[in-house]
């Protein structure tokens, strides 16, 4: 074998650490876990979060196991060793270190959520400074409206403390909410699955900048449909 060759086979085989690489077809749910992993940091370039605060989560179509990001781990660098698998009750799968410590209100919205595919606790600071403020993020644009109808606002409770999981819980009982703010924490955001849930979680920003523009100018004028 010629040394070019040889080496190239080592590299792959053996990695620049000279270890072996783990082979990755075994993983569980790789493929959505690697759309996970691509959301995941795509969400924390674009500022939806910082640190190691907020968590994403993917429910596995046709199963009753979801996917979200480990407890003290950052969006912008998830591998599959910062991942966890729960059950619907938050009962962990597999995975090391824990899930995060909003796992059982993931659990929970998924549990009675049928449409539900991917949901999404951010640290955005638009929405986050309308949260704290306590108020409810106006829907001054088109593209809001119907994302924003039946968003709902729940009061301060300590993260991982039984009365947020079960606040946020029932507030998605509506089936028309997708949005549920908290004050002095965060935004959580429901979509069908990974893209619809980052695309929402985009427009819930962008609407909170611009709501808080209008906001500097004067009142901000909540949008609504005309009949053509």
């Amino acid at each position: 074998m010629p040394i070019r060759i040889f080496f190239l086979v080592a590299l792959f085989s053996f990695g620049c650490s000279g270890q072996p690489v783990k082979k990755q077809e075994n993983i569980p749910d790789k493929a959505f876990k690697d759309v996970l992993i691509e959301v995941a940091k795509r969400v924390h370039a674009r500022e939806l979060t910082s640190g190691t605060g907020g968590d994403i989560s993917i429910r596995i179509p046709g199963t009753d196991r979801v996917v979200i990001k480990a407890t003290g781990t950052c969006l912008g660098d998830l591998d599959y060793g910062k991942l966890s698998t729960i059950d619907l009750t938050g009962e962990v799968l597999e995975g090391d270190p824990p899930p995060s410590h909003e796992a059982k209100i993931h659990a929970a919205i998924y549990s009675f959520r049928d449409n539900a595919g991917a949901i999404m606790h951010m640290h955005s600071p638009y929405a986050t400074a309308w949260a704290t403020a306590g108020q409810l993020i106006p829907a001054v644009t088109q593209q809001s409206v119907k994302l924003l109808k039946g968003a709902a606002m729940v009061p301060y409770y300590p993260v991982g403390s039984k009365q947020l999981d079960e606040a946020v819980a029932e507030a998605y009982r509506n089936p028309e909410t997708q949005v549920v703010m908290m004050e002095n924490h965060g935004t959580f955001v429901v979509g069908k699955d990974l893209y619809d849930l980052l695309y929402k979680a985009e427009v819930v920003e962008n609407t909170a900048r611009v709501a808080w523009l209008c906001k500097a100018l004067g009142t901000p004028v909540e949008f609504e449909f005309m009949e053509l």
